[in-house]
């Protein structure tokens, strides 16, 4: 006699959602009896209401969706919830926090998929802080949910290595169709009664703000390792930027360039065939190859330089006034 599969209520939103999705409701191990996501938001110019890309693949394959704005102030919610009777809430960058009347539900477990190798970078934004700090490995890490946000004991972890010329895309990626098999893996290890769950050190911890506009503006006082850093985990969105007589623009890829003994923003060189040289914080200096200006598509830095280029001489930024204090520096934006 076969073995029924087990029931599974999947909560998430983003495009790193979907290939956990899409792997759990492909095996007959599994049933995804529903799926959650937050309500539709306007989106664009026209400010349409635009779903969740994880709302469009459970429609593309008939399964069942819901979006409650909250579990806390909405009992009836819960309930519905209840109906489903999972054995997992499997949660997957789903955005609301969930009570614990809520995470009480399931009859095994209510699990988490979360791209940072725990307890460090907690919060939503890990892969975003991981390239900002420069880190040479990052990974994903299944554990089960409770009250305090990404505490967790832990069920597993998988690591991968990150190149010096990776950015957000492709950690982004990787890390996502890596967590998917992670997650199938772990879900059928756990209900087997097959891994003992491991406490997280709570003094390790870091924790991770949501990206803004500011984390993604350029300071020209940081050292070119820093700057590039920042270009790299901004890369392709919200996109790293800074301003030329009063326009906003957005950088893509930049590399080290030579020691240089120019004031930080200065723009040292424009040249089609080895891109725009600016002078850094700490007398270093980097190459833009890669750039956006505000309506326009992305460049490489020979069409840029095709039009009109930089027009300062010295690029400034509202940050760089406080250069000279160490507190104002930009830096990662993760604490402990």
């Amino acid at each position: 006699m076969s073995k029924a599969p087990l029931r599974l209520v999947f909560m998430g939103c983003p495009q790193f959602a979907v290939p956990c999705l899409e792997r759990l409701h492909q095996d007959s191990d599994f049933s995804v009896v529903a799926v959650y996501c937050m309500p539709d938001r306007p989106k664009g110019r026209g400010k349409k209401p635009s779903p969740t890309p994880v709302k469009l693949f459970a429609n593309d394959h008939g399964l069942p969706v819901f979006s409650p704005a909250t579990f806390r102030q909405a009992p009836e919610e819960v309930e519905r919830l209840r109906g489903f009777a999972p054995d997992f809430l499997v949660v997957v960058a789903y955005g609301l926090i969930l009570p614990q009347s809520v995470l009480d539900i399931p009859a095994i477990a209510p699990v988490n998929l979360h791209a940072s190798i725990l307890p460090e970078y907690r919060g939503p934004s890990p892969i975003h802080h991981a390239l900002l700090d420069g880190r040479k490995v990052t990974g994903n890490t299944v554990m089960l949910m409770s009250k305090g946000m990404d505490e967790g004991d832990i069920l597993a972890i998988e690591t991968t290595p990150v190149e010096a010329h990776e950015d957000f895309a492709s950690v982004h990626d990787r890390l996502s169709a890596m967590g998917a098999e992670l997650l199938v893996k772990t879900l059928k290890e756990y209900a087997a009664g097959r891994i003992n769950r491991l406490p997280q050190q709570h003094t390790a911890a870091t924790y991770t703000a949501k990206i803004t506009p500011q984390t993604a503006r350029i300071n020209w006082h940081n050292p070119a390792n820093i700057i590039i850093n920042q270009i790299r985990a901004m890369s392709p969105s919200p996109g790293a930027w800074f301003e030329d007589a009063g326009e906003r623009i957005k950088v893509f890829r930049a590399v080290p360039a030579e020691a240089v003994s120019a004031s930080p923003g200065t723009v040292i060189e424009q040249q089609p065939g080895t891109g725009i040289k600016i002078a850094c914080g700490e007398g270093t200096s980097l190459i833009l190859l890669e750039l956006q200006r505000a309506g326009k598509s992305r460049l490489s830095c020979r069409e840029f330089l095709c039009g009109c280029g930089l027009k300062s001489s010295r690029l400034d930024s509202d940050n760089q006034k406080d250069a000279d204090n160490p507190a104002c520096a930009q830096t990662g934006g993760v604490t402990k």
